[in-house]
């Protein structure tokens, strides 16, 4: 027995990958970093990754910005090297975890100017 609903969800799926490649742009690199930078100004919000606030604290928030570039530079180039159709899952969980990372910090962000 075939079931062609799983067939349909993962070509759906599949035919919005360019969305979930740029909700990647906007939510995990554009989103992330505008609302980290604009945390740490506040002087009163602390960056809660380990690996990252020890990067920032050694090389600056500059490093920011590059430091992301290359993270999703390396899952691209995991996406290219993982087969169909599961390589769908790799822009849709930078998406995904980028915008939950966005809203956070963004609440973050508001209760620290309450």
């Amino acid at each position: 027995m075939i079931d062609t609903h799983s067939d349909s969800s993962i070509e759906l799926l599949s035919g919005l990958t360019p969305l979930w490649w740029q909700g990647t742009i906007v939510f995990f690199l554009v989103g992330d970093v505008v609302t980290t930078l604009s945390g740490y100004h506040l002087h009163t919000v602390v960056e809660a990754s380990p690996l990252v606030a020890w990067l920032i604290n050694t090389y600056g928030l500059p490093l920011l910005v590059p430091l992301k570039v290359a993270v999703v530079a390396g899952f691209y180039g995991l996406y290219r090297i993982v087969p169909h159709p599961h390589s769908i899952g790799v822009p849709l969980a930078l998406c995904m975890l980028g915008f939950v990372v966005t809203v956070w910090n963004g609440a973050v962000i508001v209760a620290a100017l309450l």
